[in-house]
């Protein structure tokens, strides 16, 4: 059983008030439904029905945790979210999948029907939501550990990535931190592009090029004391993320610099205002600006 499926279990045995519901999106979700009975509910296809069982659930007192892949559950839903979830500020858990660059389901592009790159503009466009894009399978479920603390709606940007071997601060909730620890240059990332920040700032410092790396899970609200470190402290700041420009961790930043009047040299690495070549993640992310090589390049360069 994967540890995201035994999460979910252990959650509901300590909870019955907890729902795991599905719109046929069982691919983190495979081995549970017999083993959650009436606490498991698959709505098939029909994601506007999915918030709408589940927000009807969560005025009810249950806790209602729904999946969906990403780029339908943000997109087709976003009315019934907005409405259903947002408005009464109810605590209920979204969690979509196949989301950015990770957008391919059972190694089939599926082009940008699938692509959800515009999800985290959607979700932080709804008030009272907080969103959240942990960077692998850990800080998933280190989330899913805090849902207790919730006073409203709950989007997270699940990874497909499985636990990454790195070093990490303690989890706080609506916290932020430092993966690499370093001078000169900050690059701000999350989710599964975290990852591929990590394996360039392995040869930056194979170059002697002092740095550090941020994992910035916590999309909204924004941990804006960190924030204030980083610009204090760093003179550049490149934001990585596969995101379109707006809207996303790119906006946050801009959106912080000019509220607070930060003058410092921001340079932005994202999927701008396109789609991306469809394909499994590494041949996907060869026909974008988020390589390692060209992460490295950007460092060195800018």
């Amino acid at each position: 059983m994967e540890l995201y499926e035994s999460k979910i279990l252990s959650l509901v045995k300590e909870n019955e008030k907890i729902v795991v519901l599905t719109a046929e999106n069982r691919v983190s979700l495979r081995n549970v439904p017999e083993k959650l009975n009436q606490n498991f509910i698959d709505v098939g296809i029909s994601e506007q029905n999915l918030i709408g069982i589940g927000a009807g659930l969560a005025k009810l007192g249950f806790l209602p945790i729904m999946h969906g892949m990403s780029t339908f559950l943000t997109m087709r839903a976003f009315e019934f979210i907005r409405t259903d979830l947002g408005y009464p500020k109810l605590p209920s858990i979204l969690v979509g999948t196949f989301n950015g660059l990770s957008a391919t389901a059972n190694g089939t592009a599926n082009g940008p029907t699938h692509q959800a790159i515009e999800d985290i503009a959607l979700m932080k466009l709804v008030p009272n939501m907080t969103v959240v894009a942990p960077s692998d399978r850990l800080e998933t479920l280190q989330i899913l550990d805090n849902i207790s603390k919730l006073e409203g709606p709950l989007y997270i940007r699940d990874s497909n990535f499985e636990s990454m071997e790195i070093e990490r601060e303690p989890f706080v909730w609506g916290k932020n931190d430092c993966i690499v620890k370093g001078d000169e240059i900050a690059i701000l990332s999350f989710g599964t592009m975290l990852d591929i920040c990590l394996k360039a700032s392995k040869k930056l410092s194979e170059k002697s090029i002092s740095h550090a790396v941020y994992n910035m899970r916590f999309l909204k609200p924004i941990d804006k004391n960190l924030l204030n470190e980083i610009f204090s402290k760093f003179e550049k700041i490149i934001v990585v993320e596969d995101h379109i420009d707006t809207g996303g961790l790119s906006s946050i930043i801009r959106e912080f610099a000019w509220e607070n009047g930060k003058d410092k040299k921001i340079i932005f690495m994202n999927l701008r205002d396109s789609f991306f070549r469809p394909g499994n993640f590494n041949d996907a992310i060869q026909n974008t600006e988020l390589t390692v090589g060209k992460i490295i390049a950007k460092v060195i360069n800018s």
